[in-house]
């Protein structure tokens, strides 16, 4: 993880930031920045990191699908 007392960490931070707001300056609505969460995560070198949010955004999937579906009433 970046640490913002090391001058070198601290210039990547900025760099991060500033490849955010361009990103944001595109319009990107929340599906799509999730879409790009998504597929940044597989460029990580870090396996277990990527598979943690890969399954965090099927998860979440999962949850929006349980919610839309109907529930049957029983009498």
């Amino acid at each position: 993880m970046l640490n913002p007392n090391k001058i070198e960490d601290l210039q990547s931070i900025e760099k991060c930031r500033n490849i955010t707001q361009e990103i944001l300056r595109f319009g990107v609505n929340e599906a799509e920045i999730q879409k790009i969460i998504k597929i940044l995560s597989l460029e990580l070198e870090d396996t277990i990191l990527m598979r943690n949010i890969q399954e965090a955004f099927k998860n979440k999937e999962n949850e929006s699908e349980e919610k839309a579906k109907p529930k049957l009433l029983l009498q």
